[in-house]
């Protein structure tokens, strides 16, 4: 691939990066209408890192889904409550 148009191309893939779409909703995404974003777990957990809220998200679907709650209960009372 020549210069040109090699930087052709990663300016491109810059630009339809910058252009992707917002993240799904968890129903759009199919996933458990009650699952909750970092964001709204650490509402209703003040304090807590988003890293200990993702240690919980077993799927890796950045949601905090029914099943996964307890985790984020149990961190949080053992690293936040009980400290």
């Amino acid at each position: 691939m020549t210069g040109h148009l090699r930087l052709a191309v990663v300016a491109a893939a810059i630009l339809l990066g910058a252009q992707s779409p917002a993240p799904l909703s968890a129903q759009a995404a199919g996933s458990d209408p009650s699952a909750l974003t970092v964001e709204q777990v650490q509402q209703r957990f003040r304090r807590m890192s988003p890293v200990h809220i993702l240690k919980c998200d077993y799927n890796g679907d950045m949601l905090i889904e029914r099943k996964e709650y307890p985790c984020v209960q149990s961190i949080y009372q053992v690293m936040y409550v009980e400290r």
